[in-house]
Formats: structure tokens, C-alpha cells, sequence
């Protein structure tokens, strides 16, 4: 048995296009090994042209009119417009990878520029305790049962 692990990562600013991720991880025990990724799949940051500004977030929202300190109220780019997916303006990336065995799994999906170079700053760590159900034993048969004591003895068949 396996069970999918869906990692998702609303990707924040100081990307552009072009930038991407790859998902990293610690196949069940240690720390992230961020020299061999999970996969070889490339998750791009933008997918179809989202995520490059948000209302609340981009230049306007960080104007004096979107944090209002002449009035000393919050302005638009700090109420809970400018926080609002709108607000961002970013996109949400989700990747998901198998897991096969149990174990206490560590994923970051690591961000690269659009030429392959390491975004600096540490990626946020997923942590989860994966437990997999054991595969249905099959084949067994009948090899003797005690009624006075209520033991049953099965052998593989």
C-alpha cells in the first residue's frame, strides 16, 4: 500500500516569471537532502500568468493611501482586502509525491530562478507522521481450532 502527499505552496513575492520549484524531502527519516530532489519535475511559480502582484500587496497597497498612516487606520493594502487571495494576487502551487513506506517525512519545495540558480532563504518545512496500513494478509487457511479456549491457529495457504 502507498499513500499521496499533496504539498501546497501559495508562492509569495520576490519571484518572476520563470521561476520554478522542485520538491525535496527526507524519504521518511533524517533532514532534507536539498542536493537530490524527489522528483524532476519543474513546478512553475506562475502557472498560466497568475501570481506576479496583488491589489493589497503590490505598489498600490504598499502606498500611503494602502497603509492610511495619515489617518491612523489601517489602509487598503492592510485590511482584510489587501490579505484576500486578491489581495496577494498570488498563485497557489500544489505538487504530490508517493509514499510507499511509514515514517516521519520532512518536505520544502526548493525555488529557482528562471536559470537555475538557488533562491536564497530557507524553504518552509512540511513535517508529517506517515502511517501506511498494511497490505490484507491472503491465503490463509483453516489449521486448527480449540473451542475451550477459543484458539484459532491459521498457516499460510
Amino acid at each position: 500500500m502507498s499513500a499521496t502527499v499533496t504539498v501546497t505552496y501559495p508562492v509569495p513575492i520576490g519571484y518572476i516569471k520563470g521561476d520554478y520549484a522542485m520538491l525535496f524531502g527526507n524519504d521518511g527519516a533524517g533532514d532534507i537532502n536539498y542536493t537530490k530532489p524527489l522528483s524532476r519535475q519543474k513546478i512553475d511559480l506562475f502557472p498560466n500568468g497568475q501570481g506576479v502582484y496583488g491589489f493589497g500587496h503590490a505598489p498600490f497597497g504598499r502606498h500611503r493611501f494602502g497603509h492610511a498612516h495619515s489617518a491612523r487606520a489601517p489602509g487598503f493594502g492592510r485590511l482584510p482586502f489587501g490579505r484576500h487571495p486578491f489581495g496577494y494576487g498570488t498563485a497557489v502551487v500544489k505538487v504530490t509525491h508517493k509514499v510507499d513506506d511509514c515514517g516521519d517525512y520532512k518536505f520544502a519545495l526548493g525555488c529557482y530562478d528562471s536559470t537555475g540558480n538557488f533562491h536564497e532563504g530557507t524553504p518552509e518545512i512540511a513535517e508529517l507522521q506517515i502511517h501506511i496500513a498494511p497490505a490484507k494478509p491472503t491465503g490463509l487457511k483453516k489449521n486448527d481450532y480449540n473451542k475451550a479456549t477459543g484458539t484459532l491457529i491459521l498457516d499460510a495457504g
